[in-house]
């Protein structure tokens, strides 16, 4: 490493963030290894203390639902371990049954990637290409714009805009619009950190005023917990159009593993099947991860999804009004199961989480470059595994706490300026 004003600008940015992710995994608050033996409810043992895990993303609790289980151990009975061959040749039958179910959420045809990331790494060089433009919100996840580097390789012209900013977009839509080739917009459902949605009624309202605008959503965190059949707060909000793909993930609220790519146009799902390069390339998605996901879609396609969907809407709400009660500064209040509360500085974020710890709970810390320069906070999620007694000792003890260590400016601040 050089020294002083030898050092790049890289070289300092990646000191600082080794620096700050090492310091929470010195302090026992960031990769680290559980020491359960299993897991049963929403407790896990960290540091020889059993907590309640506020971090999950199996919004819906179905990652240990016995079907699933079940399901994964049966298909590595009939199937084993895994099936060691790309998909490019060869899948188990397991494959076209998790695409059936998939189609049906979705109401169109769908492509199944080994991951999310995976998926935009597929999808993302074979739709977009340089000579067109791709604009990109500046919180869209971080796998969104780690593919969007695969297409700048290829001489795209990659403009990225602030969060949720619609009268940036028109504008940078209007400096290109019938200049380059094709225009692409991308942006997240739900907002991985912050919790908040893209608006995406008015996103796709734009597709019919420029003829040469597509969208694509990463709805990765919407997926499974809303919406009909759990198709996802993009979908719940707004039809098809013919211009927009939207992906999601199956390793979160829906229980099992993978990302699936959706869109109304065929020819376009077979074109980032047949071309993408992760399509041909990577591994299959594991035996017992393809059963799970054949198990929880039959879930999602049945009457106890609904059930399960306005359950979960509950709790939601029971942390928002909560919120509101003890004046927390939480940077969204819509209805999504992620929260974040802005607190000002890594230093009192430490502190904070490990006041959690020592109540009883465990929540994320979330400091650059997860989240911008001085909106250093916390971050929690909520999920079926977490009763209601849970959430509220857990909203009285940010109420106790937070108000101790928040800086004087770390308020409740309008995302679009983010």
């Amino acid at each position: 490493m050089r020294a002083g004003k030898e050092r790049t600008r890289h070289e300092r940015v990646m000191e600082l963030t080794a620096r700050r992710i090492g310091r929470g995994q010195r302090t026992g608050i960031m990769r680290v290894d559980l020491e359960d033996e299993r897991l049963d409810d929403a407790t896990i043992t960290m540091g020889g203390k059993r907590v309640v895990d506020f971090a999950s993303c199996s919004y819906l609790g179905l990652n240990r639902d016995p079907r699933l289980v079940d399901a994964a151990i049966d298909g590595i009975h009939r199937f084993g371990v895994s099936h060691s061959s790309s998909t490019a040749y060869t899948s188990l039958p397991l494959y076209k049954e998790l695409r059936e179910g998939l189609r049906e959420m979705m109401g169109v045809p769908v492509g199944v990637a080994a991951s999310t990331t995976l998926g935009h790494l597929s999808a993302l060089p074979v739709l977009i290409g340089p000579e067109d433009v791709a604009i990109v919100d500046a919180q869209a996840h971080a796998s969104v714009h780690l593919a969007l580097q695969v297409v700048r390789a290829s001489g795209t012209e990659i403009v990225t805009v602030p969060h949720n900013d619609m009268d940036t977009l028109v504008e940078v839509i209007e400096a290109h619009h019938d200049v380059s080739g094709r225009v692409w917009y991308l942006a997240d459902g739900v907002y991985s950190m912050f919790g908040d949605t893209a608006p995406v009624e008015d996103i796709v309202a734009l597709l019919d005023r420029y003829g040469d605008l597509h969208v694509y959503f990463d709805d990765a965190h919407g997926f499974g917990w809303s919406g009909v059949a759990g198709r996802g707060v993009v979908l719940e909000r707004v039809e098809w159009h013919p211009r927009m793909v939207v992906v999601a993930g199956l390793s979160k609220s829906f229980g099992a593993a993978g990302g699936v790519i959706a869109t109304p146009d065929p020819e376009r799902m077979q074109q980032i099947v047949l071309c993408g390069g992760t399509f041909t390339f990577s591994g299959p998605i594991q035996t017992a991860e393809l059963a799970a996901g054949v198990a929880s879609a039959r879930i999602h396609l049945s009457d106890e999804h609904r059930r399960l969907r306005e359950e979960f809407g509950r709790r939601i709400d029971l942390v928002r009004d909560s919120m509101i009660e003890h004046q927390l500064p939480v940077l969204s209040l819509e209805r999504t199961p992620i929260w974040f509360l802005r607190i000002g500085t890594p230093d009192r974020v430490v502190e904070l989480v490990h006041r959690l710890l020592d109540e009883g709970f465990y929540v994320n810390p979330a400091s650059f470059p997860a989240v911008p320069m001085g909106l250093a906070g916390i971050r929690f999620t909520q999920t079926m595994h977490n009763d209601e007694g849970q959430i509220v000792a857990l909203m009285e003890a940010l109420g106790r706490h937070v108000p101790e260590l928040v800086v004087d400016d770390a308020t409740t601040i309008d995302l679009t300026n983010v």
